[in-house]
């Protein structure tokens, strides 16, 4: 089995920008409400291109779609599920994605977690591609993870300091 290494370099964002952004999106979607299937921004303003299909909004388990511009109707190929959403512990999201491609088709799985949005700890990253298309394809399919260390992240890219160990590892 084939094995890629690939190095990805970051560049640094203001810290404080960073958590005022996280903070942020996490008050948009507490205040955001549910009404069914439909969401309500702060202002009352309904949602656009998002319905909520199952679960309670925010809960572990809830699961959310992308609207069809043509007919109003949830796309089946795409979903949104919290995984978990507790601002002082874990917010964590998976995304799905099928492509019925008829060349390719294939299923996309990717996960996304940030310890404390309060103080964001540590992210983590998971993907995986799974081609669905005969002999040929199965060379196309793949995982990846990385964990960042973002306390360690933020010290690596200050001037003249240099942390202990790198802030990220990959599986």
């Amino acid at each position: 089995m084939a094995r890629f290494q690939h190095t990805v370099t970051l560049v640094p964002v203001p810290r404080r920008w960073w958590e005022t952004c996280v903070a942020t999106l996490h008050d948009l979607a507490q205040d955001t409400a549910a009404e069914g299937a439909r969401l309500r921004l702060p202002d009352g303003r309904p949602l656009p291109g998002l319905r909520l299909v199952r679960g309670r909004h925010l809960r572990p388990g809830a699961q959310y779609r992308p609207v069809h511009d043509e007919d109003g109707e949830p796309d089946a190929d795409r979903c949104l599920t919290v995984l978990s959403w507790d601002r002082r512990r874990e917010t964590a999201l998976e995304v799905v994605a099928l492509d019925d491609d008829p060349v390719h088709p294939a299923r996309l799985v990717c996960a996304l977690g940030l310890t404390s949005a309060e103080r964001p700890r540590e992210a983590w990253l998971s993907a995986s591609l799974h081609p669905s298309g005969g002999e040929r394809t199965k060379h196309l399919a793949g995982t990846g993870r990385l964990r960042l260390d973002l306390d360690r992240w933020w010290q690596a890219t200050s001037p003249g300091r240099h942390p202990s160990r790198a802030p990220s590892a990959g599986p």
